[in-house]
């Protein structure tokens, strides 16, 4: 797709996406709540004020336009009322909207500053609106962006006789970048009738209404999930309550606590944060669970152990194990491909894994993600890799296509009408459910045996010491000194040695194979997305290049 497929397209038609959110932000008396992450204090915002703020912004924006087209709207920075009525503001001007992430911990600040201004402007960003540190260190790059702090911007534009701009359904309303957990990250280029329709099927899924339900979030914008589970309830009007994700990692048991507060209905988050509370679940204290009635769980491969754990830990806080919904999406699909119907609950579907060329039969679960959204469809077509072999399933490569597909990556070709989408996931379809084994591009081979890393990862981060989340398996060529299976794990502990060989004898006995090294390195060494995501094709370049040695 080139640069010019984010020229908007004017037509006489209704601007559908922000008509429904205006519609739904001012049909009751509900609020938007954001945590003022400085105080700790929740900002609490009618629905209507929010519009009525977008409103000033989308104002604005079209007056800096003056005769020219307008550009895309950039936001950085955390969530804040402004912030969240900045992306109406954008829709109701009928330009596109990008949220960029902020530098991740450790990183040169000035390098990000420069680096998250040219990715704005590469993707056809005219104005960037934000608050804090971030926008700060932003303002200091030169060039031809606007940069202005969100608080402000508009404050005060007369919006008499406002009337949203006209634009159709194709028209882009979300450049959203993907993780690049296995490669270099892309610019999903998402027209408003994708983004439209993945907010109305997901609400339609999880049937969420403004009379009923609440919900919570601390998911960053940035993220597809983060920012789609927000756009569900700008597009029901539902009390929301959003947190940065800063407060999160720095206490995620507040989540839990914040949950209660709040009498939460409806509540996401990727299996890392599920997998915490079950670990640790012996901490929980005075808190009630009961109002949840959906607990999405995605962004990342779903471990059914930890998530029984995380069931079996809040059970006795009124956790309702049928609010469970564990589900499957990417950033090309706007977000959410496949979720269960509300009560269905986790499910497993248990196998008998076999790895080509031979070895010894495991057992495994794998989570059952749903059924497709509406509008969606999924297909499982013949692998062009060996993948491990499961009894009575046809393992394949994973493909979507419907409603709610990018137009394509931002310079790249379109997607052809109908065209399917190849996910680079390995998954089969059990009664239409679909269930994910691993990525294609993951396989590791080692001794002619195909295995899945994730399983490998799972069964090393049961030592004490190994950080969950912080393991990565790859292969070893023949043509290196020690040849075979290595697991690079961060680790915290007194004993290395006895944590090794520990880790040998869990890999072996979970995965019939034998490590030939285990590297331990320190917390937080391992490279990660800004979603969290192990970069996987950097951190096995590390290991070859001697980085970790």
């Amino acid at each position: 797709m080139s640069q010019n497929s984010v020229i908007l397209e004017e037509s006489g038609s209704t601007n559908a996406l922000a008509a429904t959110v205006r519609e739904a932000m001012l049909a009751g008396d509900t609020s938007l709540s954001v945590l003022d992450s400085d105080t700790g204090e929740w900002v609490t915002t009618p629905w209507r004020e929010v519009h009525a703020r977008a409103e000033q912004i989308s104002v604005q924006l079209l007056a800096d336009s003056e005769l020219h087209e307008p550009q895309a709207l950039g936001l950085i920075g955390d969530p804040t009322v402004d912030l969240i009525a900045a992306i109406q503001g954008a829709w109701l001007a009928g330009v596109p909207v990008s949220i960029l992430p902020g530098p991740i911990r450790g990183a040169d600040e000035e390098r990000w500053a420069q680096n998250t201004y040219q990715r704005f402007v590469s993707i056809g960003v005219g104005t960037v609106l934000g608050s804090g540190a971030q926008l700060d260190l932003l303002s200091k790059v030169e060039g031809r962006l606007h940069i202005a702090r969100v608080g402000e911007y508009g404050l005060g534009a007369d919006t008499t006789g406002f009337v949203a701009r006209n634009v159709n359904g194709n028209t882009i309303a979300v450049l959203q970048g993907t993780a690049g957990s296995t490669g270099d990250p892309k610019t999903a280029v998402l027209p408003a009738s994708a983004v439209y329709s993945n907010a109305i099927e997901l609400v339609s899924r999880l049937g969420l209404h403004r009379t009923r339900d609440t919900g919570f979030s601390w998911l960053p914008l940035y993220h597809d999930m983060g920012l789609m589970f927000l756009l569900a309830g700008m597009t029901t009007g539902i009390s929301a309550y959003i947190v940065p994700n800063t407060a999160f990692a720095a206490a995620p048991f507040k989540w839990m606590q914040w949950l209660t507060e709040t009498k939460t209905t409806v509540t996401a988050a990727p299996n890392f944060a599920y997998d915490i509370l079950g670990r640790y679940g012996k901490l929980l204290r005075d808190v009630d669970l009961s109002h949840l009635r959906v607990a999405i769980s995605g962004g990342e491969p779903i471990d059914a152990d930890a998530f029984d754990k995380f069931l079996e830990a809040t059970a006795p806080f009124g956790f309702d194990p049928s609010a469970a919904a564990p589900a499957y999406g990417m950033a090309e699909s706007a977000c959410a491909v496949t979720m269960p119907a509300v009560g269905e609950g986790a499910h497993y579907d248990e196998v008998t894994v076999t790895p080509p060329g031979g070895g010894e039969p495991i057992r495994r679960r794998y989570a059952i993600l749903g059924k497709p959204l509406g509008g969606m469809q999924v297909r499982i077509v013949e692998p062009n890799v060996d993948v491990p072999m499961i009894d009575g399933r046809n393992v394949g490569h994973v493909e979507i296509r419907g409603a709610s597909m990018m137009r394509g990556y931002l310079g790249d070709a379109d997607l052809g009408a109908g065209e399917w989408f190849s996910t680079g996931d390995l998954g089969y379809l059990v009664d239409d459910r679909l269930v994910i084994c691993g990525r294609a591009k993951e396989v590791i081979i080692v001794a002619g045996r195909n295995l899945f890393p994730i399983e490998i990862e799972r069964a090393a981060a049961e030592v004490a010491g190994v950080r969950r989340g912080g393991v990565v398996a790859m292969a070893r060529g023949e043509g290196s000194a020690r040849p075979g299976l290595v697991i690079l794990a961060e680790y915290k502990g007194s004993d290395p040695d006895k944590a090794r060989a520990e880790v040998n004898s869990e890999v072996a006995s979970a995965c019939g194979i034998m490590p030939a090294e285990v590297i331990f390195v320190a917390p937080d060494s391992v490279p990660r997305t800004t979603s969290g995501k192990i970069r996987r094709l950097e951190t096995r370049q590390m290991v070859e290049d001697g980085t970790f040695e």
